[in-house]
């Protein structure tokens, strides 16, 4: 199965990368988050990286709770 690399920042209500962790920890083993330096009146910004075969179902859930910005998507070599 073909797995892509995403990159996106995450604009939430949401401050802690905790409760981010949690919600996306089941679609993808390499899952990295970053906290973003700026802080929004309504919301904070997370950096989120990871592998998954399925981009879409990461958007879905993201989009339940958060704004998506930045995004990058590209597909990773099988080894």
């Amino acid at each position: 199965m073909q797995n892509y690399r995403l990159e996106f920042i995450l604009h939430t209500r949401i401050s802690f990368i905790k409760e981010i962790r949690d919600y996306l920890v089941e679609f993808s083993e390499e899952l990295l988050i970053e906290d973003c330096p700026q802080k929004f009146e309504n919301g904070k910004d997370f950096k989120i990286s990871l592998s998954t075969p399925e981009p879409t179902v990461i958007f879905d859930v993201c989009s339940q709770f958060a704004r998506i910005r930045s995004v990058k998507i590209s597909e990773e070599s099988c080894i």
